[in-house]
């Protein structure tokens, strides 16, 4: 099955308090530099800094130089297919006040490439435990675990011995999960 590249990254990325606090700064005023960013969440300029450049490697924020400052914006990188998609998401959370938490819950059900691999292996079609051994090539022991993750966080549901997809709670669960069937 092919998986969309880097989008188990990006959900890893998104899985963190301290970006996503950046990111709402970024969607609230628009632009700023490391130093503003920083003094605004609370956090060291080297700490700042290296989120910053996560966010944007994985295409959730650009940034410009303008003479010795950085400074950077939530803008999609369309090179990365699925960044213009999880940026609006996040931003509909940002306009909804929906919580870090609950953000930070929906991103970690994909980040590792097997739960995408499990997520896809369902798309459209119920399976057992035995035909998701079969269909993903996992240990029954690693299946379980991914199962699990999927299961607490409402995006794979069981009933009558079939797995299925089931639904999520926000946007950026919403979007993730069409974007690992797409």
């Amino acid at each position: 099955m092919e998986i969309p590249p880097g989008l188990w990254i990006t959900c890893r990325v998104v899985a963190c308090e301290t970006r996503l606090r950046l990111l709402w700064e970024l969607f609230e005023h628009r632009e700023l530099s490391v130093n503003e960013a920083r003094f605004l969440i609370g956090v060291s300029q080297p700490c700042a800094s290296t989120q910053l450049k996560t966010l944007s490697r994985c295409g959730l924020i650009i940034f410009r130089r303008e003479d010795m400052r950085v400074i950077y914006r939530a803008e999609a990188n369309s090179a990365i297919r699925f960044a213009p998609e999880v940026l609006d998401a996040l931003r509909i959370c940002f306009e909804r006040s929906v919580s870090f938490d609950a953000v930070i819950r929906q991103a970690t059900a994909f980040t590792h490439e097997r739960r995408i691999e499990i997520v896809r292996a369902l798309n459209g079609t119920p399976l057992s435990f035995i035909k998701l051994l079969a269909t993903t090539g996992m240990s029954s022991t690693a299946l379980s675990r991914h199962l699990d993750k999927l299961e607490r966080r409402g995006v794979v549901k069981r009933a009558e011995g079939l797995y299925f997809i089931g639904s999520s709670e926000n946007e950026p669960g919403c979007t993730l999960l069409r974007l690992v069937c797409a």
